[in-house]
């Protein structure tokens, strides 16, 4: 069990730099989200085999991920108007979800932990349905240089 923890999280690290170091500089939002996603995964294996210590750091991850550029904020910010702060909000969720579920994790409580993850990934899911192809188009004129 143990192997398989640190095998987990060593993968996870390695993934991460490695896209972090193809890049050259810090991620965009895409990048962002990807990451996130490997993070929700890992964090969701965790809890499928109550291995809270990856549940601890993968959860810690998703709480503390990159900011998004200020060129794509601004971007994000001008297709969005007023909606930019319910946009916000559901970062905010997700950072306070995944820190309830890393508390959760430190202490072993699984089914606090899985409430949250639930939260969590519900927000994450309003968040894309409400603005995932709005901001991809923000960003997509960012991408052919208009």
């Amino acid at each position: 069990m143990l192997e398989k923890r640190l095998l987990c999280l060593i993968m996870a690290f390695l993934l991460a730099t490695i896209a972090h170091a193809e890049s050259g500089a810090d991620p965009d939002l895409k990048q962002i989200m990807q990451a996130l996603r490997d993070d929700s995964v890992l964090l969701l294996n965790g809890l499928l085999v109550d291995d809270f210590d990856v549940v601890a750091e993968a959860a810690a991850r998703v709480a503390d991920h990159p900011e998004i550029p200020a060129k794509q904020i601004a971007l994000v910010a001008a297709e969005l108007g007023e909606e930019m702060g319910a946009f916000k909000q559901y970062d905010t969720l997700v950072h306070d979800f995944s820190l309830a579920i890393r508390s959760a994790a430190l202490e072993n409580n699984r089914n606090r932990a899985i409430a949250n993850y639930q939260q969590m990934i519900n927000s994450c899911l309003a968040c894309h349905f409400s603005y995932r192809q709005r901001v991809a188009d923000a960003l997509s004129t960012e991408a052919a240089g208009t």
